[in-house]
């Protein structure tokens, strides 16, 4: 009896040091270490979910917003706002009990959402980075994109996505604990064949073909941007503005998600020991960064976001509104000589037709106005 007492104290004892052995394990930073990226992932939520939700709010309120273009740009703004819900939220709980608190099963599905959000964050830009070079190269084409075409371009992205990201569940590769365990992500340490074959074929397909198709893109498009300048003396501001805002774009992912890919490949094909647990949170967090930057690129270079946040915020671009006004009455007086005339002045409609053209050519971020003052004239402007 006294035997089977001190076996079971034994194994007791066992489990309970076994424990705090585990314990010990998961804490593989300082509590300032902890402190620092708890309060890093704070802002990067905080950040990320407003400046997000800002534009999607803007997007819903204006419905000239939904060109084509914007469509693609939504899913990124969709995707970005999804990390800062579906990500940020369990890191943060985790740096703060300086460790992973939510089992294997949320690790994996965490691990899951965060690469199929990244790789469809990439292959959103490099669609809109071709998406540019067949406008700017062939601006004369007959079958534009559409939005029918862009909603086939973003479940296309989501399907590729998918491709590279289900695996794990399927035995190809795994979705562990990783940065100091306050997260998940694919297995990048473990050396062994599987895991190599993988970490290749995510990194063939979600970085290489990805970025392969954005610098073919963006060397067509300077190459012929500048053939057009030389050629016309200038290149068009609104083609020019909008093909910037998206190399920005670029850019700022590269930035965030650079370091991160470099450690990912240290770690598969170097000596991981060399990576400390605390060094590795660093690009972690730089990458999860990046849904911060998009948002801001886009109210800062695209007029039309610009003008409908304006509006609903309630400051009217007084410049703006005065060219509106200014060309709606012009063109309501020359409709009205023209309509006075029965035999019809032909010069006086391409006048009209020319200054219509300038001006939208002009007008930066007037579409707003100019909409609500052409409704006033549409009797006037439908005989045009």
């Amino acid at each position: 009896m006294t035997q089977i007492l001190l076996e079971r104290v034994t194994n007791t004892t066992r489990r309970v040091l076994a424990t705090n052995y585990e314990a010990d394990e998961d804490v593989l930073m300082t509590e300032a270490g902890y402190l620092a990226a708890s309060v890093t992932l704070f802002f990067i939520g905080f950040f990320g979910f407003f400046l997000n939700l800002c534009v999607i709010v803007l997007m819903w309120k204006d419905k000239q917003l939904w060109t084509p273009l914007n469509i693609i740009l939504f899913n990124l703004v969709c995707s970005d706002f999804s990390v800062s819900i579906l990500g940020n939220p369990w890191t943060l709980s985790s740096a703060l009990s300086q460790r992973w608190i939510f089992g294997k099963t949320m690790c994996k599905m965490y691990g899951f959402f965060m690469a199929i959000l990244g790789i469809s964050s990439i292959t959103s830009l490099a669609v809109l980075a071709y998406e540019r070079y067949t406008i700017v190269s062939k601006p004369f084409r007959n079958h534009g994109l559409t939005r029918k075409g862009a909603l086939y371009l973003v479940a296309g992205i989501w399907l590729y996505s998918l491709l590279l990201t289900v695996p794990p569940f399927l035995g190809w590769g795994k979705y562990v604990n990783e940065a100091a365990n306050i997260s998940c992500s694919v297995n990048w340490e473990e050396q062994s064949m599987n895991a190599m074959t993988y970490i290749l074929y995510l990194f063939a397909f979600g970085l290489v073909v990805p970025m392969g198709v954005i610098v073919f893109s963006y060397l067509h498009i300077i190459f012929t941007m500048r053939k057009n300048q030389i050629r016309m003396g200038q290149t068009t501001k609104a083609e020019g503005r909008v093909t910037y805002m998206i190399f920005l774009m670029i850019v700022a992912f590269l930035l965030a998600w650079s370091p991160y890919a470099v450690f990912a490949l240290l770690a598969q094909f170097g000596n991981p020991s060399l990576i400390s647990p605390a060094a590795g949170v660093i690009p972690a967090l730089l990458a999860k960064s990046s849904i911060c930057y998009n948002p801001i690129i886009y109210v800062a270079l695209n007029s039309q976001f610009r003008q409908v946040l304006k509006q609903v915020i309630g400051i009217r671009d007084r410049e703006v509104v005065s060219n509106c006004e200014t060309y709606a009455v012009g063109v309501s007086r020359i409709a009205s000589t023209a309509k006075s005339n029965e035999t019809g002045n032909r010069m006086q409609m391409e006048q009209v037709r020319e200054q219509n053209f300038q001006f939208n050519s002009a007008r930066n971020g007037c579409q707003i106005e100019t909409i609500v003052i052409d409704e006033e004239h549409e009797e006037d402007m439908s005989r045009l």
